[in-house]
């Protein structure tokens, strides 16, 4: 499939994901919001300690504050990008299941670029060859971190979805960036705005950022799936007529929608 239309597809359906569970996604964002950024905020604020165990202490909640919250929305979200039913009472069933694993990727990726940062600080400072040198490594350092930092798009919804362990949801993050680098950096700029530009505004931290952002993602990586399959895949003809309706239900459910349902819904 052209680049085109499978952007479009993404941007529909994220779009109308969004719509259809506006409710559930801004409760599901104010307990992220209630368990990360809030209790974190607090800590830095409030807690009677000097500066540097203060910012030490805070890290620490807010690393494990951010996994655990998040994973939540990643795997709701995940859900609800599937077309499955959700329920909010799940949250903390999900949470649990992936906070271990969301956490170690919060350390690995986040020490990694912690040393990337140093070397880049070290090279460019390295007097050798007139710096030449010391730019060309700093620059390979910023490439690795851009590298990763594009791994994102599709390192969360990995974990959620296919239940992989870190190392295979590292590999297979990797992989994508590698099969798509340009739609990857476009989704990652995306990505990017809308947590931006919800964010803000102040109250879009506590309604809508993280869980319109995990739409987004999850809705990327589904489709992007999809999209490789059907290219790589020889179609299979059904062999059923249950596997004929079936495939019918399921274009009817994701069927294509337009802006004129926004103004009149009782057409469909």
């Amino acid at each position: 499939m052209p680049l085109a239309p499978l952007i479009t597809r993404i941007y529909k359906k994220s779009f109308w994901n969004t719509y259809d569970n506006i409710g559930r996604l801004i409760l599901l964002n104010v307990i992220w919001f209630l368990i990360f950024p809030l209790p974190t905020f607090l800590a830095f604020r409030y807690l009677p300690l000097g500066a540097y165990p203060r910012i030490g202490l805070t890290i620490v909640i807010g690393l494990i504050t951010y996994s655990y919250a998040t994973s939540g929305v990643f795997a709701l979200a995940a859900r609800l990008v599937d077309y499955r039913e959700i329920s909010l009472s799940r949250f903390a069933a999900e949470a649990r299941t992936y906070f271990p694993r969301m956490l170690g990727l919060g350390l690995i990726f986040g020490t990694v670029l912690f040393v990337l940062f140093q070397s880049t600080r070290f090279y460019l400072n390295l007097k050798v060859a007139g710096g030449i040198m010391g730019f060309f490594l700093a620059g390979v350092q910023m490439w690795i971190a851009a590298f990763l930092l594009l791994m994102q798009v599709y390192l969360f919804p990995l974990l959620v979805t296919r239940n992989w362990g870190i190392k295979l949801t590292l590999r297979w993050s990797a992989v994508l960036v590698i099969l798509k680098p340009g739609f990857t950096i476009l989704m990652f700029l995306q990505a990017l705005a809308i947590f931006l530009l919800v964010g803000v505004t102040g109250i879009g931290v506590v309604v809508l950022l993280m869980s319109i952002t995990s739409v987004f993602l999850n809705t990327t990586l589904r489709e992007t799936l999809r999209e490789i399959e059907e290219t790589t895949e020889p179609k299979k003809k059904p062999t059923s007529w249950k596997e004929i309706f079936e495939e019918k239900d399921r274009k009817k459910e994701e069927e294509s929608r337009t802006f004129k349902d926004l103004l009149r819904p009782w057409d469909n």
